[in-house]
């Protein structure tokens, strides 16, 4: 995704620290690559795998659309499918497919084909697997979404069940510890190392001792950072999924994490990377001195020796997904851990593994735990995030993310394009999966940094976040004022991730007021109902700074706004929906005066007509 804003801050008043616009990594990060990514799909054999309807009962017959590029021409198009779970080839079943129209596309400048065929309902818990092969006009076969190196057909699949989203996902609020840097062991110190990439001791028995921080806040989920054996402090590159990093822990003291949050009606999620492993992980080693192993399918070499990894980086080798070895493996070690107790897994690089893999990863994990919650870093369009209805229960909103940065962090737009974006982007996506908001993680300047320290605007983006009806995240320390000590980009041009991974603040360090402010805003989030809403509707106002949307919880009309000027305004209630009560503000200063109501600079209020304030 592009970046937000200028290269540096440019707010008026100088005087502030440097802070370089957003950039969120991922396949779609430039326009350039967005439009290499509409023209691949209107070349060559692609499905994209567009089934209707996406999440299929056992009472739904099930349209598979495939489109066949300007480039080619087929003669036949076939769908090899299988219902028993093992991989399709040409001695399965078939489905023929049937030319439905033809369709013009002004960016290749040409035409295109619809193609379509229908699967027959399935038993309840069926796995679907299917590939589709067609036939080209020089009597070639060709594959549907062809690996572009190995030239492998692509592999699809779909669950057909009536397995909803869990109902405690609605209501979550969840906190994310990143465990290296929350809290050491009771009786330890930070390591302090010389910078950021390095161990600084934070452990599972310090988030053990440090439970009663994120109980008091009133979060209801802990989301871990990868606690899988690791060469690296984050762990995002496991080299073993069945056991815990030492320096982090032990099986026992996550067994007892685990036991105590449960105790406090709190759930806990696991970070769980299928996407790539370390390149000291055993199968991969094996696979690699062995081409005659069975892990070598589990991974994609080249012909010169070299082999496909995360974004090139070569200490994190991809995994082939697909291969049954592979996808067996990964899916016993969530369900081992399922089986202990963890209550569902925020799964990095989502968009990395194939949504067929995510569809034989889900059954697997409500097989065990059907409560269990299936998140998604998946950052990509929402068309894309949309096609993950069915194989996960939600993904994280990083759409959100970068408007709400755009209108409060970088002043880029204003409060009508937010609210406009805003009121579209939950209409759109409706309740098909829950959509995380946060306003930074661990791979991004934090927000306080990016505002230069300016708590008013964090409370405002906080007030937001909590007001709409989708689960919040909190970034472990932003609630008591942790910041950065250094932006993600440095002078030589390179990114820094580490940046906004320093150690949690305890004690006096800590930020009373803000950790107060959460508080209190986490319980008039529970008290309004309106994680329950039915979504927002903007107010027009003439004031470009001032955002005011219309929300509903539990039968009760709301209106939240807000005040990014340094100007206070007086707005009138009869512009308002619900105005009776201040339900919750930012800070001091908010009032109801007559038939007004005041905001101070920088200030926002959610407004209703309970009976007494929160």
């Amino acid at each position: 995704m592009a970046d937000t804003g200028s290269a540096l801050r440019a707010r008026s008043g100088s005087g502030l620290q440097e802070v370089t616009s957003d950039f969120i990594f991922g396949t779609l990060a430039t326009d350039d690559l967005r439009l290499e990514e509409l023209r691949k799909r209107q070349r060559g054999l692609r499905h994209d795998e567009r089934i209707s309807p996406i999440d299929p009962t056992p009472e739904d017959e099930v349209t598979i659309t495939v489109t066949v590029g300007a480039d080619l021409s087929v003669s036949e198009l076939r769908c090899y499918v299988t219902t028993d779970g093992s991989l399709p080839d040409e001695s399965c079943e078939t489905t023929a497919f049937s030319r439905a129209q033809s369709n013009w596309d002004t960016l290749t400048w040409s035409f295109t084909e619809t193609w379509q065929a229908t699967i027959p309902p399935q038993p309840e818990g069926t796995l679907v697997r299917y590939r589709i092969a067609g036939m080209a006009a020089d009597g070639t076969t060709i594959g549907a979404d062809a690996d572009e190196d190995t030239g492998e057909p692509g592999t699809f699949a779909y669950t057909v069940d009536r397995s909803p989203i869990p109902e405690w996902v609605h209501d979550a609020v969840i906190y994310h510890v990143f465990v290296d840097r929350f809290a050491p062991s009771p009786g330890n110190s930070w390591r302090e190392p010389d910078d950021l990439s390095g161990i600084w001791g934070g452990t599972l028995q310090g988030v053990i001792s440090r439970l009663d921080h994120i109980v008091d806040l009133g979060a209801t989920a802990i989301w871990l950072s990868p606690i899988f054996p690791s060469p690296t402090h984050h762990g995002y590159d496991a080299t073993d999924y069945h056991g815990i990093e030492p320096r982090l822990g032990s099986t026992e003291d996550l067994r007892h994490l685990i036991g105590l949050a449960h105790e406090r009606d709190i759930r806990i999620l696991l970070d769980f990377v299928a996407s790539h492993v370390s390149n000291e992980h055993p199968a991969f080693l094996k696979a690699r001195q062995d081409e005659d192993s069975a892990e070598r399918s589990w991974f994609t070499f080249h012909r010169d020796g070299s082999y496909r990894s995360y974004f090139g980086v070569e200490t994190m080798p991809k995994v082939a997904v697909d291969d049954d070895g592979a996808a067996g493996y990964l899916i016993d070690a969530a369900q081992h851990w399922l089986r202990m107790g963890v209550d569902g897994f925020r799964l990095d690089h989502a968009q990395g593994p194939s949504r067929g893999f995510w569809s034989r990863f889900r059954r697997a994990v409500r097989e065990v735990n059907p409560e269990a919650m299936l998140l998604g870093e998946i950052v990509e369009s929402a068309d894309t995030m949309a096609s993950y209805q069915g194989r996960l229960d939600g993904t994280l909103d990083f759409l959100l993310l970068q408007q709400v940065r755009a209108f409060l962090g970088f002043d880029v737009i204003g409060a009508d394009a937010f609210g406009r974006f805003l009121q579209r982007h939950l209409e759109w996506f409706g309740d098909r999966l829950v959509l995380p908001s946060f306003l930074d993680n661990h791979d991004m300047n934090r927000f306080l940094w990016v505002v230069n320290g300016d708590k008013r605007r964090l409370k405002l983006a906080a007030l937001l976040q909590f007001a709409l009806p989708q689960p919040p995240i909190i970034y472990y320390g932003t609630e008591v004022g942790l910041s950065q000590w250094h932006d993600l980009e440095y002078p030589d041009g390179t990114r820094r991730s580490e940046e906004s991974r320093t150690p949690m603040l305890w004690g006096d360090e800590q930020d009373d007021d803000l950790r107060d402010f959460y508080t209190a805003l986490i319980a008039a989030r529970r008290a309004t109902g309106i994680a329950r809403g039915s979504g927002v509707r903007m107010l027009p106002m003439t004031n470009a700074d001032l955002l005011a949307i219309h929300l509903e919880g539990d039968g009760q009309h709301y209106t939240l706004l807000l005040n990014r000027s340094e100007a206070a305004v007086d707005v009138p209630l009869t512009e308002l929906t619900g105005a009776g009560q201040i339900v919750f503000a930012t800070g001091k200063g908010v009032e109801i005066a007559g038939s007004m109501l005041h905001l101070p600079a920088m200030a926002g209020a959610l407004v209703g007509s309970v009976d007494e304030p929160l």
